[in-house]
């Protein structure tokens, strides 16, 4: 079995036009080879909610203990786990008591009869939940650790300040995916789970598809191989990070969970990874305005690495992030692909996100012009998934030309499943990634103070960070 790695690729167009004073680049990490020594153990939880709310329709209820009985069947003997009722409080539903239990064909059997009793009944504390499930997962700190939480109401028996402060002690300790049921739930609760603990969510528009749901998610968790990964960002003093996004699988502004560790340095927590997974992060930064343009040769505007995982190859060099001013226009041919298609992307969110306002203001008008938008973009993305769902709230009266027309009756549940914001994005197979090529016949560059090779076109040394030899401060 291959030894695990991790890689890192800088995509970005380096060309700026003299007035730019910000530079877009997709950062993409990605991850390589068989188990690695840490992740032997994995761990999962589940937290369904059993609220009062579960009962009606009463088919939320069954559903949901089929999912958990569907999720419980696939984990791998020796796999640690828990179920947990949630409620007002957090309930141990299995075990009954202690911390988690390896799965085996005993355990599994016990824990399927133990979710057939699960009862409709209490408040909704997801907090609690949250906090359970970190104090089980914290018996096992060398596990992959995983939990799905599912949800048909809003966090009504504790604060926001509450569970945001409950989600700040989990982050960096297991990913969550996040599932809600039914219409009564909270989108901008589920989103900042998912966004503190790097999980998947969505919601589930037909109940009898939950289980199925929940299967794929456990054995997407099983396939994780290292409990956490983290990215250093650092600028340039003349160059500030605006706004870091994970925007491939799952759309989440991660700005605000960046930890700054130096001097123009942070490092944000990646969650957990698979043997082979790839991710994108769109990173903006902004440019002293006051900065001189450099025409004709590469100025270094930041540096992004790896931190080092143990048991874990990597790229051990920083990569460069790199502009380039230039009098000439900027043609189509030079603009990276991945740039350019979450620049889409962005917009397919926007324009989902302002039809959806306008709608629920009762403006049928630009719901309308702007769904028409996002069904154009979702079109041009080809995200058969999007389109699906924007299908849900709208009639095709022809496809080609983009004519739609709001549906007279649209359900609350397919609004909520038009927004969710974390969805997985579709990269069409076909496109081909292409990094701009550097400068050729420019030879590397040694550090004179620690001798660490650095591109020729550097600024700064991919090693000790300092100025290279006529770069700027």
């Amino acid at each position: 079995m291959r030894e695990p790695s991790l890689g890192l690729e800088v995509h970005q167009n380096k060309f700026l036009a003299e007035g730019d004073r910000s530079m877009t680049a997709i950062v993409r990490v990605v991850s390589r080879g068989g188990e690695a020594p840490v992740a032997r153990t994995a761990a999962e939880v589940l937290m369904i909610d059993c609220s009062s709310s579960m009962r009606f329709p009463s088919t939320k209820i069954g559903e949901a203990r089929r999912a958990a009985a569907a999720a419980i069947d696939v984990f791998p003997d020796g796999v640690r786990f828990a179920v947990i009722q949630g409620t007002d409080r957090a309930t141990m539903l299995y075990p009954a008591e202690g911390g988690l239990v390896a799965a085996s064909d005993q355990t599994r059997a016990e824990a399927r009869a133990a979710v057939e009793h699960l009862a409709a009944v209490g408040g909704t504390a997801m907090g609690a939940w949250l906090a359970k499930a970190r104090d089980l997962f914290d018996g096992v700190p060398d596990a992959v650790r995983h939990a799905i939480l599912l949800t048909d109401g809003r966090n009504d028996s504790q604060t926001r300040a509450d569970l945001m402060s409950v989600l700040n002690s989990c982050e960096g300790r297991f990913v969550c995916d996040a599932r809600g049921i039914g219409d009564g739930w909270e989108p901008a609760e589920l989103t900042q789970i998912g966004r503190v603990l790097r999980g998947n969510i969505d919601s589930v528009v037909e109940d009898e598809k939950l289980a199925e749901d929940f299967r794929q998610l456990v054995e997407s968790a099983m396939t994780k191989v290292l409990p956490e990964v983290r990215l250093r960002i650092g600028t340039m003093p003349y160059s500030w990070l605006r706004s870091v996004k994970q925007v491939f699988p799952d759309e989440y502004d991660l700005t605000d969970r960046c930890e700054e560790t130096a001097v123009r340095e942070v490092e944000l927590s990646l969650g957990s990874f698979a043997g082979d997974e790839t991710r994108d992060y769109q990173l903006i930064l902004d440019l002293d305005p006051d900065l001189e343009p450099r025409f004709g040769r590469d100025r270094q505007l930041a540096w992004t690495e790896l931190a080092p995982v143990p048991g874990v190859s990597r790229d051990e060099n920083a990569l460069a992030i790199a502009g380039q001013w230039t009098h000439d226009p900027i043609p189509p041919t030079k603009v990276d692909p991945l740039v350019s298609r979450y620049a889409d992307q962005n917009a397919l969110s926007e324009a989902l996100g302002a039809g959806t306002e306008a709608y629920l203001a009762g403006d049928r008008e630009t719901a309308e012009r702007e769904w028409r938008e996002a069904f154009s973009l979702a079109t041009k993305l080809d995200d058969a998934d999007m389109l699906d769902r924007l299908r849900a709230v709208l009639e095709v009266l022809d496809e080609k030309d983009f004519l739609v027309r709001v549906r007279d009756e649209v359900p609350p549940s397919a609004i909520l499943h038009l927004v969710v914001p974390s969805r997985v994005s579709k990269i069409a197979s076909a496109q081909e990634d292409r990094p701009m090529p550097e400068p050729a016949d420019v030879p590397p560059v040694a550090c004179p103070v620690c001798h660490e090779l650095s591109p020729g076109w550097a600024s700064f040394c991919v090693g000790c960070r300092r100025a290279l030899d006529g770069a700027d401060s």
